[in-house]
Parts: C-alpha cells; sequence; structure tokens
C-alpha cells in the first residue's frame, strides 16, 4: 500500500506527463515545458484567422444621442489586421437626418415679446460625414456551441481613431472611441455591430451669446464584412 501512495505521489510531483495524444499505440511523454507550449494552441485555436487579411465591408445604423434629429447612418469600410489582435481600419459614413417629433412641436410654440412674436429654433449641429481612420485590437476571442451543432466564432474588439467630420457647423476633428463584435460564419464573411463614440468641439447659440462644448455623439452600426485574401490561413 505504502508502495502504492509513493508512486502516485511521485507520478503526481514528476514533471513528465503519460496522458498526452497517444502516437503508434503508445502514450507519449511530455514534460511540464512542452505541455505549456502546446496548450495554448489547443484552447486558442482559431479557426478564423485575420492576419494579413484585407477587409472591407458596409453597415448601417442610427445616433442614439439625439433630442432635434433623427439621423440614419449608411457607410463602408476597408481594413487590414497587421496580427490577430492589432489592425488599421478606415470608414466612411454618411449621415441623413430627418426633424424630429420633439423639434417639431418645439417650433410650433411661440414666444412674444413686446408684441413681437417668434417659433422657437434651438441650436444643434448636425453630422453629414464621418472619414474615419482607427486602430482596432482584438483582445478577446471566443466559441460559442448553439445547441451542439454549430460553433459560432467571434471577436470583441476595442478600437480608437481621429475623425475629419462634415457638419452644419463646418468641417471639424473629433476623436472616435469604439467597441465591437464580430461574428464569422466562414473564413470569408463576418457579421459585425460597433458602438461608436464622435466626440467633437461644436458652438451652439443662446440669443446673442456663443459657446463651446464638447459632445458626445454615440452611433450603433451593423454590417457585414468580406475577407478578399487568405492571409496565412
Amino acid at each position: 500500500m505504502w508502495k502504492t501512495i509513493c508512486m502516485l505521489t511521485a507520478v503526481s510531483l514528476s514533471p513528465v506527463c503519460f496522458g498526452a495524444p497517444k502516437k503508434s499505440g503508445r502514450l507519449i511523454a511530455l514534460n511540464q515545458r512542452e505541455i505549456s507550449n502546446i496548450t495554448p494552441e489547443v484552447i486558442q485555436n482559431r479557426f478564423f484567422t485575420k492576419r494579413l487579411r484585407a477587409e472591407v465591408g458596409a453597415s448601417a445604423g442610427v445616433v442614439l444621442n439625439e433630442s432635434y434629429s433623427q439621423t440614419m447612418i449608411s457607410g463602408a469600410r476597408v481594413g487590414l489586421f497587421l496580427t490577430e489582435k492589432l489592425g488599421i481600419e478606415y470608414n466612411f459614413n454618411r449621415l441623413k437626418s430627418s426633424d424630429s417629433s420633439d423639434l417639431l412641436a418645439l417650433r410650433a410654440q411661440e414666444v412674444c415679446i413686446d408684441k413681437e412674436c417668434k417659433s422657437i429654433e434651438p441650436s444643434f449641429n448636425r453630422l453629414n460625414r464621418v472619414n474615419q481612420l482607427q486602430l482596432v485590437t482584438s483582445p478577446i476571442y471566443g466559441k460559442i456551441n448553439l445547441f451542439d451543432s454549430v460553433i459560432l466564432y467571434s471577436d470583441l474588439t476595442l478600437s480608437a481613431g481621429f475623425a475629419r467630420i462634415d457638419t452644419t457647423q463646418g468641417e471639424k476633428w473629433g476623436f472616435t472611441p469604439s467597441i465591437g463584435q464580430r461574428f464569422y460564419f466562414s473564413r470569408h464573411f463576418s457579421f459585425r455591430i460597433d458602438v461608436t463614440d464622435i466626440y467633437l468641439k461644436e458652438t451652439l447659440k443662446y440669443g446673442n451669446l456663443e459657446k463651446s462644448n464638447w459632445r458626445h455623439n454615440w452611433t450603433a452600426l451593423a454590417g457585414l464584412s468580406v475577407f478578399l485574401n487568405s492571409g496565412e490561413g
């Protein structure tokens, strides 16, 4: 009995493992360093790789936090991942705005001063076009098993960059932090969702006064991407 306990203890403390895959009907002995080298390959095996693959895509969405406008967005993008976790991307988005119900209700009201009545016209800024250059990182990669029938691969992406923005107040520069999720259906096609903050400085009028302030313009986009080449995969 003691011999058996000592043998099991010795095996558990040994740097050699006999639980590795079989080769020619026999177990292969691996040391701890070899196990630590192969484990990430097994756990992080990527069915879909992005490195050195050109990506093009189209998307559509809305601006989320507007008071006086309802804005629809359509756009296109092109990108390239230099590694599996780091890439660059250019986005062009066109925004089409219409008056919101709140703005129409506000304009229907009048303010009378010294028998002179005027409708209320708030001061606000609308976005027309956005040219955006982003640095993209993909820190989290995952696989989802759907009902034991489909394996869905996905990436969580974080990005930040600069944008040249055409607005009703003229051309402006802005910052564009973003978070997104990509779902891969094959080695060449993916569906993605992105939430971006177009952070820019604008000038608003209050009577005869003008005030400049920084504004967050949150956008939500969904679209498809196509990878044109095979890269290293």
